[in-house]
């Protein structure tokens, strides 16, 4: 009898371990919130002006993290500008310094862009005049979602989580 008990207090804490890590490993689903068609993501990333909106944060260490308030990345063909917070180690900063590491603007980057296989765009940017960040990569997906890992010279990497959209010119 104590071995059923057991058994199923185990059965019943693997169950909900497995479903949260599958629910942490799904792609953002769009949120209801940004009404984008697939042709207007399309459009956007073609023309080189979207939004990344961050919903999700996944710091290399510690906990993944919801963040909510206008986190962003935009960028307006020849113009990046990233808002983006930081959560994770960092090797060497600036003593003082009361801004995030990941909330910048550059007017000088280099842009790839390509589709794979499976239809998403996979982009990379890295910015020239901006030394904290070495590269960004992106992977957008026709139905909105998206995801960024941010690789720095000083931090730790970080990804984010969330949607894109096309940029209100």
């Amino acid at each position: 009898m104590k071995t059923t008990i057991f058994s199923n207090k185990r059965m019943i804490i693997f169950t909900a371990v497995t479903a949260i890590f599958l629910s942490a490993c799904e792609p953002a689903q769009q949120s209801t919130g940004s009404s984008a068609s697939s042709e207007e993501v399309v459009k956007a990333i073609n023309d080189d002006h979207w939004v990344f909106s961050a919903e999700q944060a996944m710091p290399l260490r510690g906990r993944s993290r919801i963040i909510t308030g206008g986190y962003e990345v935009q960028c307006k063909g020849d113009t990046l500008i990233s808002y983006l917070p930081y959560f994770g180690r960092a090797y060497s900063t600036t003593y003082g310094s009361t801004t995030s590491a990941l909330d910048f603007k550059s007017t000088n980057f280099s842009y790839t862009k390509e589709k794979d296989a499976k239809g998403a765009w996979n982009v990379t940017i890295k910015p020239a005049d901006y030394k904290e960040v070495s590269a960004m990569y992106f992977t957008f997906y026709e139905n909105g979602s998206a995801q960024l890992n941010v690789q720095s010279n000083n931090r730790e990497a970080i990804s984010f989580s969330g949607t894109v959209r096309k940029t209100k010119s």
